[in-house]
């Protein structure tokens, strides 16, 4: 099997984990997978929209009582290190996570953000990418 088939199935096997994962999450806060997986699709797209050549990002959530902490992991395309953190402290139908995030890529700030994602549908004033 080459490398595309093998990021392929690893990208298969996350999803389904994730989604298995996700059946275990409170109904009333913020749940651990549920952050983590919006994060991880969230801000590839913001990445991708920064003209930032991702290759893999892999986001991971511990959620307190009011917001949840997030720790993402990636590399482009050319192989730099791409890192997004930050605490997010509400999720809106897996189309938008607020709180504050930074991506930084090769050591340069990409994004700074109090959002991320579409998360008007609630309040009318957003800063959001």
């Amino acid at each position: 099997m080459g490398r595309k088939g093998k990021v392929w199935l690893a990208g298969v096997a996350c999803a389904a984990a994730a989604a298995v994962v996700t059946g275990c999450d409170p109904a009333d806060g913020l749940g651990e997978s549920a952050v983590s997986v919006t994060t991880d699709q969230l801000a590839t797209h913001a990445l991708k929209h920064d003209h930032v050549k991702v290759q893999w990002l892999s986001c991971s959530a511990s959620t307190g009582k009011k917001s949840a902490k997030v720790d993402c992991l990636g590399r482009t395309e050319d192989q730099q290190k791409i890192t997004v953190k930050g605490t997010v402290t509400e999720q809106l139908d897996d189309t938008c996570v607020r709180g504050r995030l930074v991506a930084v890529v090769g050591g340069r700030t990409v994004f700074d953000v109090t959002g991320l994602g579409t998360c008007t549908h609630r309040t009318g004033s957003s800063a959001t990418r």
